[in-house]
Formats: C-alpha cells, sequence, structure tokens
C-alpha cells in the first residue's frame, strides 16, 4: 500500500521549501522529494580547495534588524528558521564605462534616509520624485494586499476609489512608472543598475516587481547568510522537519499522477508510488505537462499558450574566482559593482542574446566584505556574473564548450580588470567557470534559465497574482519557484513559496479534488 500524505513538493528548491514548511506549520502531512543529495536548488554552495562558493546567492533584501525587521525577516521569525544573517553597507555601485570613458559611478546606500541625502547631492532635482517613489511603494502594498483579502475577487469600485495608484502601476513598465514619478533621465539611468536582478530591460519588466525589489533593498537593506545559501536552506529543512515534514533525497519524481481530472499522486524512478491530496512543483510547467503528467489532455489550453507566449529569463554565467591575496592588497573596496558598457538596458539586453561582448553588463560580488571570515586571512572571493537573454550556448558544440567557457570568462575578467584596475590573474589560486549549461545541468531548468520566465509588462509580478486567482490548473496542481506569480530572486521565492502554502491548505481542507 502506498503512503498518503496532504501534499508533496517536488524539488527541494526555495520555493518548495518554503511551501512545506508553512505548510507542515499549518498541519498538513508533507513529502519533500529531491532527486540530488542536497536541498537549496540556486541556494548551495561548493567548495574548490580553501574556497567556498556560493553558487548564486548575492544578496537579499527586506531581512533587516529590530525596528528594521522586514517582510522577509519576520517570516522566517514566524515560522520559526533560524538564520544568522550579516548585513551589507551599501546597496551597489553602478559604473558605465566604454572605451576608457566612464559617464557613471556612483554608490548607492542602504537606509531612506540616506538614500535621500544622496538624491540631494547628485540629483537634487529628483527628490520629490524619489519621495513620490517611496509613497507608489505603499499604495502598491496596499492594493496587493486588499487583492489577496478578496481572494482574487476584488470590488471594481473599490480598486477605482481606494487603489488606483496600484492599478495604474500594475499597468506599467519600470521606465514608465519611472518616467511618470517625473524622474530625471540621470536618476532613471541609475534606478536602471538593478535591473539584471530581474533579467529584462527597464522598459520590458514590470513596475510593480521592480518597485518592490528596489524598495526592498533601499529601505530595509540587503543581507547574506554567515554560512552560505546552504545554510538557509538547511534551516527550512530542518524547521520543517521538527513541524512534521519529510524529506527524501536522491528520490526523483518520474510521474505526476491523476484520478477524475485531479491531482492524486507521484510515482519515482524506482517505482514507488506516493498518495496526496495536493503537489507544489518546482519544476517549471512545460517540464510537468510534458515529460510528468500522466494525461496531458488535463491541461487547460490557455496554459499551453501562457508557455509559448512567455521567455525564459536570464541564462547565468559565473567565474569564481579564489585569489591569494586580501581584498585590501587587490584594490577591492565594494560588496557588489555593477559595471556597464551603456546606460541603455535595452541596448545590453539585445547584445545578451549571444556571446560577443561588444556590449556588456557585469556584477562583481566580492562576500568578503560582507562577511571578512568567509576565506582564510590574506585570500578573496570574488564572483563575476554576466547573463544571456537567449538560449546563446545552444551552438557551441561538446568539442569546442570547454574552449568557448574558458574565452568568455577570459574576457570577463579583462573587463572587470580594465575598468577596476584589479590585478586579478597574478593571485587567481582557485577558478571555477559555470555557464547555461552547468546550470541546466545541476538545476534541471530549461537552458539553464535561474530567473523563471523573463518579467515583462504584461507578464509580471501583478498580472500572474491577478491570474493565480482566475486561472486555474489541473485541481491539486500548485507552481513555486522563479516561474511562479512572485517572480524570481530568494526574496520572492521565499515569500510566494509562503503564500502557496496557504493556498493549498484552502485545497485541501475543502476536500481537494474529491
Amino acid at each position: 500500500m502506498s503512503e498518503k500524505y496532504d501534499l508533496i513538493v517536488i524539488g527541494a528548491g526555495n520555493g518548495g521549501l518554503m511551501t512545506a514548511c508553512r505548510a507542515s506549520r499549518m498541519g498538513l502531512k508533507t513529502l519533500v522529494l529531491e532527486r540530488h543529495n542536497l536541498p537549496g536548488g540556486a541556494a548551495t554552495s561548493f567548495v574548490r580547495g580553501r574556497f567556498e562558493f556560493d553558487a548564486s546567492l548575492h544578496e537579499i533584501p527586506d531581512f533587516g534588524q529590530g525596528e528594521m525587521r522586514g517582510e522577509l525577516g519576520k517570516l522566517f521569525d514566524e515560522l520559526g528558521i533560524k538564520v544568522e544573517m550579516l548585513p551589507i553597507k551599501d546597496a551597489f555601485r553602478y559604473i558605465v564605462e566604454k572605451n576608457g570613458e566612464r559617464s557613471i559611478d556612483v554608490t548607492f546606500p542602504h537606509g531612506k534616509d540616506k538614500v535621500m541625502e544622496l538624491i540631494n547631492e547628485i540629483c537634487p532635482e529628483d527628490v520629490e520624485s524619489m519621495n513620490k517613489f517611496f509613497q507608489a511603494y505603499e499604495d502598491m502594498a496596499s492594493g496587493l494586499d486588499y487583492w489577496g483579502s478578496t481572494r482574487g475577487n476584488p470590488d471594481p469600485d473599490v480598486l477605482k476609489n481606494e487603489h488606483a495608484n496600484f492599478m495604474r502601476i500594475m499597468t506599467m513598465s519600470a521606465g514608465e512608472f519611472f518616467r511618470a514619478l517625473g524622474m530625471s533621465q540621470k536618476l532613471i539611468d541609475i534606478m536602471t543598475a538593478y535591473w539584471p536582478y530581474q533579467g529584462t530591460d527597464i522598459d520590458t519588466v514590470d513596475a510593480s516587481r521592480y518597485l518592490l525589489m528596489v524598495y526592498g533593498y533601499f529601505v530595509n537593506g540587503a543581507y547574506v547568510p554567515k554560512m552560505r545559501s546552504h545554510q538557509l536552506s538547511a534551516a527550512i529543512v530542518d524547521r520543517a522537519a521538527k513541524l512534521g515534514c519529510k524529506f527524501l533525497f536522491e528520490t526523483e519524481v518520474t510521474k505526476l499522477l491523476t484520478k477524475n481530472g485531479a491531482v492524486c499522486g507521484v510515482q519515482v524512478a524506482d517505482g514507488r508510488v506516493f498518495e496526496c491530496t495536493a503537489v507544489a512543483s518546482n519544476a517549471f510547467p512545460e517540464v510537468v505537462y510534458g515529460k510528468l503528467l500522466d494525461d496531458k489532455s488535463l491541461v487547460p489550453g490557455y496554459e499551453y499558450k501562457k508557455i509559448n507566449a512567455r521567455k525564459y529569463g536570464f541564462r547565468a554565467f559565473s567565474v569564481y574566482l579564489g585569489l591569494d591575496a586580501s581584498p585590501e592588497e587587490i584594490g577591492i573596496k565594494d560588496y557588489t559593482v555593477f559595471i556597464s558598457s551603456t546606460k541603455d538596458s535595452k541596448v545590453i539586453c539585445d547584445a545578451s542574446a549571444d556571446r560577443k561582448m561588444s556590449e556588456f553588463a557585469v556584477d562583481v560580488c566580492c562576500l568578503n566584505i560582507a562577511n571578512p571570515g568567509c576565506t582564510p586571512e590574506g585570500t578573496t572571493m570574488l564572483v563575476i556574473t554576466i547573463s544571456y537573454t537567449e538560449d546563446a550556448w545552444a551552438d557551441v558544440t561538446e568539442e569546442d564548450y570547454v574552449k568557448v567557457k574558458r574565452e568568455v570568462a577570459d574576457e570577463m575578467i579583462t573587463h572587470v580588470e580594465e575598468i577596476m584596475g584589479y590585478n586579478l590573474r597574478d593571485h587567481i589560486e582557485e577558478i571555477e567557470i559555470a555557464s547555461p549549461v552547468t546550470f541546466a545541468r545541476y538545476m534541471g531548468t530549461p537552458q539553464g534559465s535561474i530567473y523563471g520566465y523573463a518579467s515583462e509588462k504584461w507578464d509580471g509580478m501583478s498580472s500572474r497574482t491577478i491570474a493565480n486567482g482566475v486561472e486555474r490548473t489541473i485541481p491539486g496542481l500548485f507552481f513555486v519557484g522563479g516561474h511562479g506569480s512572485s517572480l524570481s530572486g530568494y526574496f520572492p521565492t521565499y515569500t510566494g513559496g509562503n503564500r502557496t502554502g496557504f493556498q493549498i491548505l484552502g485545497y485541501v481542507m475543502s476536500g481537494g479534488g474529491n
């Protein structure tokens, strides 16, 4: 006889872990099945020589401390998840330079008051528009809270009269939103720095998600776990297990089972069957519908239409460097530096469709600045990342793969050395290169996408949240992770997974597919 659960979570990625923890906290009998031997998905680390590198995490907003405790910090507190987090001093340094000519070099601090001091210094004409930006966050948050309270059935009159700004923001791209606030082009260029965290240009990415992300960083600051992101994953697993959740690692789901048109269980690689009322999947919808589902006729037509209309988010390429000199010796002072060849994010996005770096955006992160003890004394850990907007590695043959990977990494290191004045090559003790192929192999995501689907104005956080309430898929099937309604990134993945836990509770308590 097979085991029966209220909820089975496919994959121990960030979203699935949070859903499992919330569901277990509310008393649902929950099982997590993970094909790897470790939890976390992208939230993991690996060791090379004396260095332990974080696979993907750079920073997480909205933890905060004390009175500044943010939404994510409060959520972890409520669920009893204990992780030691370290604050990052500044939001980012943003440099735009090409052919030796630097047009932007600015460092944004954390904290609303400090941000306003900087705006008054570098863009005094934008003080009013920046205040409007902060007010817009309140309008956005209020609108989302109201929408959630109505379970996806809001009163049109209430929306029109009490949440008009929320409705307007929902229809905008981030670029349109900034211009509507009356921001100068100079400030818009600077505010554009965070666009790589959303994976599409500023006039395509939806305003609501970009606003919530930037506000979270600016007001409540950014943090990193002291013991890398696997500490986050392990802490959630530990808490969920104490709440009664069961975990089976090295157990791959091979089939999603249905009965009478609703989810009823899963089958794993060794033939075992686990029955359930609901399934939360970290796997992309196209993977579930195309490979796992036992009856593909159950998939609503609009689900296929959405999959075909969407584009995958950024596919990352990262160079992990373990250096035999301290940050001070190399001249590294910043935790995060965004380096671009142009202020125009669309030019970068278009250029990111292939492997040519005539135009480029590079993210340079030095964990030692936030966590000095993360490497042995006298050493440095540096991660350089670029991303692709298309499947730029599809034409690379197996024979040329290593050669091409090294060429791209070499060009990235050259850009950083030339623009930042670092001498990296003479101090490389360890180097690891991860291409989109690497991420695809490890995470099982299409084309190595680490950002789910691209965030666009028509398909952004607000529109997906709204559609999530009215466009149901197969009864009992829920999706979590970067491709879910909250979009990509650690913060939205954790909070989105938590909200999905509540949705699943409602489904199970109502009798599920019976």
